[in-house]
């Protein structure tokens, strides 16, 4: 018996041990694999002062962790850490600091990846260190950050570079204005050769010379803003063995350059002309989001479009449709950039109101602005329509009822450019016009309501009451807004031009006759030799070798050469001279409004008599003074005009009546105003000389000219039109 109790007291005790053992091990597996299923988590961060302005920040994990992937932005400045298998454990992502040169911090966690990114005032130099289950990142504020050494380094390369020139002067500094509105600093150096520093700082143009001295006289500052040129102040200093000019630009665009010549240092600093403001917005970078860097393997595509939202505190809403995944790495780019290259690889399209964005596929985004456009079509076509009285007070209310129709038949500019000319769908009444857009004549007068350019709506209409110059227009309230607006911006005052014009038409003339009338009569009988009787023996008859006297002499003088018997030899010398100055001017002048056509004329109408079979008809010819003109004012304040210009007068008799002198001039040219421009002229210059002489007579020596008669006649005639065009001031007083 006892031996059998021993034996079930020994089989008792090993099968209980191995029963302990076998709960010991379940025990001990499931702590292992309780601990294996939870992850290691960032459960608190601290941070510590330290002396010198330092920043220790301290990561505590829930466990174990390997060190994190360690980068660094410099715009904006930011420490990011990157732990692989690590989940957050915070109450919330973003965490404020402000001490030692941190601003805060954001935890984001994506997938089996947490990213840590700590965002600083300016870059200092950091270390990353494990400790445990601690990971400590310590900030050295009173450390040199990458580009303030790269600064010190260049100045002092820069210093020991000025060391090895010989020693430069500035002898004068001067600044004046080019023809372009530029501005160009000179300065005046003692050797060509002198080595200067060219850059732009903080909007600044900013010039150094090295190992150079300044005159005291030009170590000031110079307010050079009346010169009217991108510049408003330059300042020159004297900086240890350098010196610096720094030119402050104004608010406008400006590009500059410099160039060295014969001693003399140029920077011109000119505006930008509009060409090169449009290439130079066109060619902007068009993201302008805040800077940050993603780097991720396969993570799905809505978690990146959560990160962005956690970093902008903006809300983003991605439809059901938004599926896929993506890698992605990205540095330093600002995240405007980085969600449209999201978007673009996935197909999607992102549309966005106040600081909602709402993110899906293209061809979703695409149905739902056509089902709002046509809700928005339907709320128009059901909106109630109200009625508003417009008083316009500078034009004329059926321009303005024109334009509410907006289709060719209706609407349309005169040839003059003034006014608009009314059109065929208007209907007139006793008590004033009107014009009508309904549902029962749009299809006839403008077409379907997506193809009219009109600002009434499809059951809009517009009444015109002529005696009081009102427009009624009978819309929805949208319609009736734009249409206050554009009657507020075009409803206004025009400016008037003056035009005058002077004609001017010089003359000279110089006319000379000069004749001999020579001949011999019998005085003793009754008949003469030249044919002519004489009853008296004091006649004188008529001449007998020659006649080459003067027409219509002014003065003559008579002689006997020889008196005998009965002959008498006469001499008679006529002489006619004419001089003519004259000179006519016309001086027509007319006042009209920009871009409408005016004329002024005056003259007479010259009768003719025409005979055909049907009897003897008078009609009628204008020789007038005429002046056509349409000016247009450009917004430099010069005027662009459009001349006609007549100056017609009586002509000359002749066997089919009488001739009309004609002189016109057809233009167009930009002139100043107040300006006089001489738009053209028309010289004329005669000269003629004339002999008639008796032949081998006038041969003879010392009496051939007795047998001559000389005509000598010179004229000129010159024309010459001025145009002097004059913007009315427009004088505003209240009463």
């Amino acid at each position: 018996m006892n031996i059998k109790q021993g034996g079930f007291c020994m089989s008792f005790l090993k099968q209980w041990s191995l029963l302990r053992v076998l709960l010991l091990s379940t025990l001990l597996l499931g702590q292992v694999s309780l601990v294996a299923a939870e992850d290691v988590v960032l459960s608190a961060v601290d941070f510590n002062a330290l002396s010198g302005d330092n920043l220790q920040l301290s990561l505590e994990m829930t466990g174990n962790v390997t060190k994190p992937k360690v980068f660094h932005t410099d715009n904006p400045a930011r420490i990011v850490l990157d732990f692989d298998g690590v989940k957050s454990g915070l109450k919330q992502k973003k965490n404020v600091i402000n001490a030692g040169g941190v601003n805060s911090f954001v935890a984001v966690e994506s997938g089996d990846r947490l990213r840590v990114v700590i965002n600083l005032l300016k870059l200092v130099a950091y270390d990353v260190k494990l400790s445990g289950n601690r990971v400590i990142v310590t900030l050295n504020s009173s450390g040199k950050m990458a580009r303030d050494s790269h600064k010190k380094l260049t100045e002092k390369t820069l210093t020991q570079f000025a060391s090895l020139i010989p020693e430069q002067a500035i002898n004068k500094i001067d600044f004046r204005r080019g023809a372009k509105a530029e501005g160009r600093l000179l300065i005046y150096l003692s050797n060509p050769n002198t080595v200067v520093n060219t850059q732009e700082k903080s909007g600044k143009i900013e010039l150094s010379f090295l190992n150079t001295t300044l005159a005291t006289a030009y170590a000031k500052k110079m307010d050079v803003l009346d010169f009217a040129t991108p510049v408003s102040m330059i300042e020159a200093k004297q900086v240890g063995s350098r010196v610096k000019v720094v030119i402050t630009p104004t608010n406008v665009d400006y590009a500059y350059s410099s160039f060295q010549t014969d001693g003399v240092l140029t920077l011109e600093v000119r505006p930008i002309s509009t060409a090169e403001e449009e290439e130079k917005r066109r060619n902007k970078f068009p993201y302008t989001g805040e800077r940050l860097s993603l780097n991720f393997q396969d993570i799905e595509i809505r978690s990146v479009l959560q990160i962005l939202a956690d970093f902008t505190d903006l809300n983003i809403l991605a439809s059901d449709s938004v599926t896929g995944n993506l890698t992605l790495r990205l540095n330093d780019v600002p995240w405007d950039q980085a969600l449209d290259f999201v978007m673009k690889s996935k197909g999607l399209s992102k549309r966005q109101a106040g600081n909602v964005i709402l993110v899906a596929p293209t061809a979703e985004i695409r149905k739902l602005e056509e089902e709002e456009i046509e809700s928005q079509k339907v709320a128009k076509r059901l909106e109630p329509l109200k009625t508003e009285y417009i008083q316009i007070n500078y034009a004329k209310a059926e321009n303005f009822r024109n334009i509410l129709l907006g289709n060719s038949s209706s609407s349309s500019i005169s040839d003059d450019g003034c006014t608009v000319s009314a059109g065929t769908s208007s209907r007139g009444g006793s008590g004033g016009s009107s014009s009508s857009n309904n549902n029962n004549n749009s299809s006839s007068n403008r077409g379907s309501e997506d193809d009219n350019f009109s600002l009434l709506s499809h059951r809009g209409t517009a009444i015109v009451d002529s005696r009081t110059n009102t427009l009624i227009v009978k819309d929805t309230a949208k319609s009736l807004e734009e249409i206050r607006k554009m009657i507020m911006k075009l409803d206004r005052q025009v400016r008037q031009v003056l035009i005058e014009a002077r004609i001017v038409i010089a003359e000279e003339g110089f006319a000379q006759d000069l004749g001999v009338k020579f001949g011999a009569a019998y005085t003793g009988g009754d008949i003469g030799i030249a044919g002519t009787t004489s009853k008296s023996s004091e006649d004188v008859l008529g001449p007998f070798i020659s006649s080459l006297a003067a027409s219509n002499p002014y003065g003559a003088l008579g002689m006997t050469l020889s008196d005998g018997a009965n002959y008498i030899l006469n001499l008679e010398i006529t002489a006619l001279q004419d001089d003519r100055k004259a000179e006519f001017v016309s001086n027509p002048r007319v006042l009209t409004s920009d871009r409408c056509k005016a004329t002024i004329e005056q003259g007479e109408e010259i009768p003719f008599q025409t005979t055909s079979q049907d009897g003897t008809t008078t009609i009628f010819k204008k020789a007038q003074i005429l002046l056509d003109v349409t000016p247009q004012i450009t917004p430099s304040g010069s005027v662009i005009m459009e001349l006609k210009i007549t100056k017609d007068s009586r002509g000359e008799q002749t066997p089919d009546g009488l001739a009309i002198n004609k002189r016109e001039l057809n233009t167009s040219v930009r002139v100043e105003d107040g300006e006089t421009v001489v738009l053209g002229g028309v010289y004329e210059g005669d000269s003629i000389d004339i002999v008639n002489s008796v032949p081998w007579f006038s041969d003879l020596p010392v009496i051939g000219w007795m047998f001559r008669k000389t005509i000598q006649n010179d004229s000129k005639r010159e024309l010459l039109i001025f145009i002097t065009p004059k913007i009315m001031k427009d004088s505003m007083r209240m009463r």
